[in-house]
């Protein structure tokens, strides 16, 4: 049995199939099969049943992701304590949602790698509530998500921003500084659909008023509403770095009164204390620190 069976044997577990397990690992799906088959045959189990939509554990895949999951972040821990003079190595697996992506974890990811040439970046785009899921799993070590507080993990504020509703930039004259969230049930709207974090944050603020909201399309997706928007199907609502999706001169962002994002870096307990989880989310803190510095991050502010 090798590491990598087993690394391979958790990926696709966590994805749930041989293809997205093999797209996720940048591995052929013939050689993903083979060295899962290799892997039954040495426990003399199978670990996996597969049906239409993909593949679940079988009791003994249960057991065996347990241990699997035990092991692998005991050879994480390992190599980390042997570093030599305390340089970070290994693999760190960070997950974020696309509202956040360009802004920010693309210039961090890059500079990442670059300053720690023994490491490797793992990157994965989800959904908030999905990836706080992953976090307390331990399939991703750190994430980028609205702070929620909630067990299980650990939360490093990171910064303040409004959310806005977004608009074509021709159109920005029709508003004010500052939109009232009542304004918003005139017009058409694109917004993320539950479970998101920002359609619960909505819901929680502003209870009664978000049962007026005329809801044209409902998006798993920052890039689609952001497609959407520039295409005239109506106005998004979403934290202001989305609009880093596309030119400055295409897109604004007008603030909704009250309503504001906590971004936060959230980390498996587990995986506190590792150098180069340390090393990136310290990355991530100097790299919001700059943007606002430089007016880069409009609507931002510091929250730690």
């Amino acid at each position: 049995m090798e590491l990598r069976q087993l690394r391979y044997f958790r990926v696709i577990a966590d994805a749930g199939s041989f293809a997205r397990g093999a797209e996720a690992l940048f591995v052929a799906q013939p050689a993903l099969s083979r060295s899962i088959a290799k892997l039954e045959e040495e426990i003399g189990h199978s670990l996996f049943l597969r049906h239409s939509t993909g593949v679940s554990l079988t009791n003994a895949g249960v057991r065996l992701y347990d241990h699997a999951t035990q092991v692998l972040e005991s050879v994480q821990h390992l190599i980390e304590g042997m570093a030599k003079d305390g340089v970070p190595h290994g693999t760190v697996t960070l997950g974020a949602p696309q509202s956040i992506l360009s802004k920010l974890i693309a210039p961090v990811a890059a500079e990442f790698l670059a300053a720690f040439p023994s490491c490797g970046l793992n990157l994965i785009v989800d959904s908030s509530a999905r990836l706080r899921d992953k976090v307390v799993d331990g399939s991703i070590d750190i994430a980028i998500l609205p702070d929620t507080g909630e067990s299980g993990m650990h939360f490093t504020p990171l910064l303040l921003e409004s959310i806005c509703l977004i608009c074509r930039t021709e159109e920005r004259p029709s508003f004010d500084d500052i939109v009232d969230f009542d304004k918003l049930v005139e017009l058409p709207l694109v917004i993320t659909g539950y479970p998101d974090s920002l359609r619960l944050y909505i819901d929680r603020v502003y209870p009664h008023q978000s049962e007026a909201l005329k809801v044209r399309s409902e998006v798993n997706s920052s890039s689609l509403l952001v497609d959407l928007v520039m295409r005239g199907a109506g106005y998004g609502i979403a934290p202001c770095c989305v609009a880093a999706l596309r030119e400055k001169s295409e897109l604004s962002c007008v603030p909704i009164r009250d309503l504001q994002v906590s971004w936060a870096v959230a980390t498996n307990w587990n995986r506190r204390g590792l150098r180069a989880v340390e090393e990136l989310e310290g990355l991530m803190l100097r790299q919001v620190r700059e943007f606002i510095e430089n007016d880069d991050w409009p609507t931002a502010k510091m929250s730690c």
